[in-house]
This record gives structure tokens, C-alpha cells and sequence, in this order.
């Protein structure tokens, strides 16, 4: 089986093909056209600007893959697109692009939510047995999820506001820093010489529900930052406010693998734009150590927003249900994983 799957939820174009081999699937061309340094200059994304861009390069990396595997649209089995969530111009062009390649070819088109993308990734090149839980930390997202089946999903606990990585983005910026802010600021946090300690709060870390709070936190750095911090103390304000963000993921994921005891939880997947933080994954490496479950993290490159993992949804979708879906399905912006 055969799936070209599309993403442009935000600011990445991306189409890639993938090839399913023994339920395992292999990446045979993959193009991601990034836009971070258009959106630069305004410290975060520009929904029309964002859309213009998708709109422009589309078609151009689609014949790039078809060239590279020496594949013609007639050779795909299915064609997958991101439907949501994310910014709905973006959506649109994806979305439409993709039904146009299903009604010229008269194959599947295959309607991929975005964060369920995320979620299945980690079984591309890894055998990994449903229910398994997952944390997804990306821009827009925050999730302690368990993972049923492919279409599947429940949700234990989310961010009550800011996502993990609009926090790292946010204070990414009162650091003075640019955008994105993950990279950077853990970047910054490893020139830490820990002279300084700002007593950076942990919310909802004592609450006993799982759900997320990072709103409070940003505010605290920006208060603290207001008092003209060195270049020194901003690099432990970094390390502290990466520390304050783990532990606090750490306390919830604790809670989640306690409480799914009874269907006998085997892996732990940590995924999204955030997973590619080395911190964050060495320090959850250790709890499922600690736990004796297994810990699965997608490589670097799989964790931030790319096409393949559409494309395998898409596969893991077709071989499901044996058909595609209504060509009728329109791009919904907010799209809960837990009402596919």
C-alpha cells in the first residue's frame, strides 16, 4: 500500500510518500517547506500569510516526491490530508488538494486528524500494541491521552490554557529570544550556571486531575524578567522554567500510568513538536524506567509537524476500514481527537 499524505495545519508544507511493508511503513520521499523565517518578523504565525505560502509551493512538492520515486498519481493507493485541527486557510488548501488528486485518480481520499498524526507515528517503525498511552506536547496542543485503537482516543488530561509550546514560545520572546522558542530556550537553559533560583511556580502540579496549566508560569518569567536580568541569570531563568514545564508533565504522565493500570499500559509514547526537546525526553526515559513500561519517542524529525505521519495515518486508516472518506468532509479548525 501506497499513501502521498499532506499537511499544512500551520506553517509547514509538507507531502510525503509513504510505502506500508509488513505493518511497518517506509518513508520513500518526503519534502517539508518551512515558513519560520517568514513568520520571524511577527514572533509567531500569520494565518493568511501562512495559507498564501501553502497555496504557493503545494503542487511544486508533489511533483518532487512523484519525481524522486519515480511514482505517477495512478501508482498511489490513497491520498491523506490534515482535516484539522489548526489555521482553517491552511487546512482548506491541503484539503482541496488532496480531493482533487482522489476524483482525477479515482482513488481514496483519506481525512487525517492532525494530532491523531502525531499519536500513530510512533508505530511507523515500531511495534507498539493498542491501548498505549501518549503525551503530546506541540505549539497548539497538550495532551495526556490513551490510544485505543488508530481512530480511537481518550482523553485523560489537557492544558486548561497556554499549550507547552506556545509557553516555550511566549517566554521564548520575553527572553528576548526569537521564534520558535523550544529550540532556543533549551538551547539558553544549558548555559545555565544555577547561581539564581526564582522559585518559578508549578501549576495545578498538587491537583489531582491530569489536566495542565502553563499560563501562570509565562506570567511569573515575565515579571521576573522585568527587573533587567543579566545574560547569566536569564540562562537559569531558562533552565528553570524548562525544569517547572518538565516536572509538572512528569507529575500528570505519573498520574496517567498509575490510573490505567487495569488495561495493562506496555508503552508510553511521547510525541509533538515538544518531544524534540532532549531535556524533556531524557527526564520521562527515567519514569518509564522507573515504571518498567516502554518508552517510545518518533525520531526528531517525526516529532514536529511533517506529512509522513499523515501519510501513516492514512495507511493505518485504508487498511481499517478498506475505503475512503466522503469527499463531502470539510476542514474543521477545532477537531477533538476524541470525536473522530
Amino acid at each position: 500500500m501506497i499513501v502521498l499524505g499532506i499537511e499544512t495545519s500551520c506553517d509547514e508544507t509538507s507531502v510525503s510518500i509513504v510505502q506500508e511493508n509488513k505493518d511497518r511503513g517506509k518513508i520513500l520521499s518526503e519534502k517539508i517547506l518551512s515558513q519560520v523565517k517568514k513568520h520571524q518578523p511577527f514572533g509567531g504565525v500569520v494565518p493568511e500569510l501562512a495559507s498564501r505560502e501553502h497555496s504557493d509551493s503545494i503542487s511544486n512538492l508533489t511533483r518532487q516526491v512523484l519525481n524522486e520515486t519515480n511514482l505517477n498519481l495512478n501508482d498511489i493507493d490513497g491520498f491523506a490530508a490534515t482535516t484539522g485541527p489548526g489555521l482553517l486557510g491552511g487546512l482548506l488548501v491541503g484539503c482541496n488538494y488532496a480531493k482533487g488528486l482522489s476524483i482525477i485518480t479515482n482513488k481514496p481520499f483519506l481525512s487525517i486528524n492532525h494530532l491523531q498524526g502525531h499519536v500513530l507515528i510512533s508505530r511507523m517503525n515500531k511495534k507498539i500494541n493498542f491501548p498505549f498511552l501518549c503525551l503530546l506536547v506541540s505549539g497548539g496542543h497538550s495532551l495526556i491521552l490513551l490510544a485505543e485503537n488508530y481512530n480511537k482516543f481518550k482523553i485523560l488530561g489537557e492544558s486548561i490554557d497556554d499549550a507547552v509550546g506556545e509557553a516555550f514560545d511566549k517566554t521564548s520572546k520575553l527572553l528576548g529570544l526569537s521564534y520558535p522558542g523550544g529550540p532556543l530556550i533549551e538551547k539558553l537553559a544549558k548555559k545555565a550556571q544555577r547561581r539564581e533560583k526564582f522559585n518559578l511556580p508549578r501549576p495545578l502540579i498538587n491537583d489531582k486531575t491530569m489536566n495542565l496549566s502553563f499560563s501562570g508560569l509565562k506570567t511569573s518569567v515575565r515579571r521576573i524578567i522585568e527587573k533587567n536580568l543579566s545574560q547569566s541569570e536569564k540562562a537559569d531563568l531558562a533552565d528553570e522554567f524548562q525544569k517547572s514545564i518538565t516536572e509538572c508533565l512528569l507529575k500528570k504522565v505519573n498520574l496517567a500510568i498509575d490510573s490505567s493500570k487495569h488495561y495493562e499500559i506496555q508503552d508510553f509514547v511521547l510525541s509533538g513538536g515538544v518531544a524534540s526537546n532532549s531535556f524533556i525526553r531524557n527526564q520521562f526515559k527515567a519514569l518509564c524506567l522507573k515504571k518498567n513500561i516502554n518508552f517510545i519517542v518518533p525520531a526528531k524529525s517525526l516529532c514536529t509537524d511533517n506529512a509522513t505521519m499523515i501519510a501513516w495515518a492514512g495507511i493505518e486508516k485504508l487498511r481499517n476500514q478498506k475505503s475512503g472518506d466522503s469527499l463531502n468532509i470539510h476542514p474543521q479548525p477545532r477537531w477533538s481527537l476524541e470525536s473522530i
